[in-house]
This record gives C-alpha cells, structure tokens and sequence, in this order.
C-alpha cells in the first residue's frame, strides 16, 4: 500500500491480514539490543555477501536436477516436493550455520526476526527476500527456467 505495508492472502483458507503469516496477531514488537545486533549480523551477511552466493547454489542444485521437470505437465510429482525439501535445505543449512558461527541459534534468532522486520524496512525486505526464495513457485520456476 501507499504505506509500505504489505497485505497477506492465503488462497488455500481464503484469510487476508496484514500481519506475516505465521505470525501471532499482536505479538511482542519489542526486542533486545542483542537481537537487535544478531539481526542486523545476518541481515549484512545476507544482503550483502551470500545473496550472490545463495543464488549460484539454487542454480546449481537446479542445474543438477531440472532433468526430472516436465513444464507441459499440469500436474506435479510428488519428486518435485522432495527436491523443493532438499533445495529449501541448502539455504536453511547455511543460515543455520552462519547463526552458529555467531553464537547464535535458530530459535532465538526466528522469533527476533520476526520482530525485527516490523520494525525495520532494511530487515522486512531481508524478510521478503528470503520468503520469496523459499516458495514452492520460486522453486519450480527456477526448475524450469534451467531446463531450458
């Protein structure tokens, strides 16, 4: 919107909100100075340094498996979910592994996130970034695209 909010529709339940999905209607929006920090640590690493990165290894994996793809088919296998698990995998891997190298672990770093994006345009479209990376869509598109 004119505000820079973004507004969610799940097309499977027919729900619409403004709050992310996933996210608790009126959670906590406050965060520490030390979430605050871990944040912003992933939010350079990410937007800075492994965007690229992240890319080459989604092209790659594409690369190695596109052959099981068929565009012209309506219909998709139950392969192409096991390979979107593998393909969401290696960004969750290395997420997680850049946290530990921090001295941070996931679960504290998700809900702190989530907090985050609320409160900061830069860590929202961090957020978004990462969303749009992980959906089924994204994934199958990318499939397809290196078929080809």
């Amino acid at each position: 919107d004119a505000e820079g909010r973004t507004f969610f529709c799940n097309a499977a339940t027919g729900e619409s909100t403004w709050e992310r999905p996933g996210a608790p209607a009126g959670a906590a929006t406050t965060t520490t100075p030390e979430e605050l920090q871990m944040v912003e640590e992933v939010r350079r690493w990410f937007m800075e340094t492994e965007v690229q990165a992240l890319m080459e290894s989604a092209v790659a994996f594409a690369d190695q498996h596109c052959h099981v793809f068929d565009p012209s088919v309506s219909e998709h296998k139950l392969e192409y979910t096991l390979l979107h698990q593998q393909f969401r995998q290696l960004f969750e891997d290395k997420l997680n592994e850049f946290l530990t190298s921090r001295g941070y672990s996931p679960e504290a770093f998700y809900p702190a996130l989530e907090r985050c994006a609320k409160l900061d345009g830069n860590t929202e479209s961090m957020v978004d970034l990462m969303w749009c990376c992980l959906q089924y869509e994204f994934f199958c598109q990318v499939m397809c695209e290196r078929r080809w």
